[in-house]
């Protein structure tokens, strides 16, 4: 729904979209955001951060503790 691409080399995850390119690597620490790790074959990480990055808002609404990503 974001409408991104996604490269792998070795433990370096690439994303892709339009002039946006950003890395991140299994393993290691983004800061204010965890650490990306793999679990049955995918990989997980902040909603938040691949969100953010990509230009898009996240809201959490605390109350029904549900989150919303407007891009």
């Amino acid at each position: 729904a974001l409408g991104f691409g996604i490269e792998w080399n070795n433990n370096v995850v690439t994303i892709t979209k339009g002039d946006t390119v950003f890395s991140m690597e299994i393993g290691k620490e983004i800061p204010g955001f965890g650490t990306p790790y793999i679990d049955s074959d995918r990989t997980m990480v902040s909603a938040r951060y691949i969100s953010e990055m990509l230009g898009a808002n996240v809201i959490w609404d605390p109350v029904a503790q549900t989150v919303t990503i407007v891009k």
